[in-house]
């Protein structure tokens, strides 16, 4: 299997994710269509970034695939929260950078 960033998201892209991952810097980070933070002035859902702190090589690739299909699927359910990916979430537990997940 191949691991650029241009294979990765048109593989995400055939299976409909609804997540794009994105390299900004050296890093990885996920972008989709998101309800606003909960601290946020915004009313309706938006493009936003997720930063995963992750680097861009090809374990960061795997990773950021496989949390972007999880990303996608809890959009798809209606089982997405902010609190998945601020301080103390998902985020956390899996060694993201917790400053860059959430706010």
């Amino acid at each position: 299997m191949k691991w650029t960033l241009e294979v990765v998201n048109n593989r995400l892209k055939a299976g409909k994710i609804g997540v794009a991952v994105r390299q900004r810097g050296d890093r990885l980070s996920l972008r989709a269509t998101l309800p606003p933070k909960p601290a946020s002035n915004k009313e309706h859902w938006h493009q936003q970034d997720i930063s995963l702190g992750i680097y861009a090589n090809v374990a960061g690739l795997q990773a950021a695939e496989a949390e972007a299909k999880l990303l996608g699927g809890r959009i798809a359910s209606g089982e997405f929260n902010w609190s998945q990916y601020l301080e103390g979430g998902d985020c956390k537990d899996k060694g993201y950078r917790v400053s860059s997940c959430g706010y």
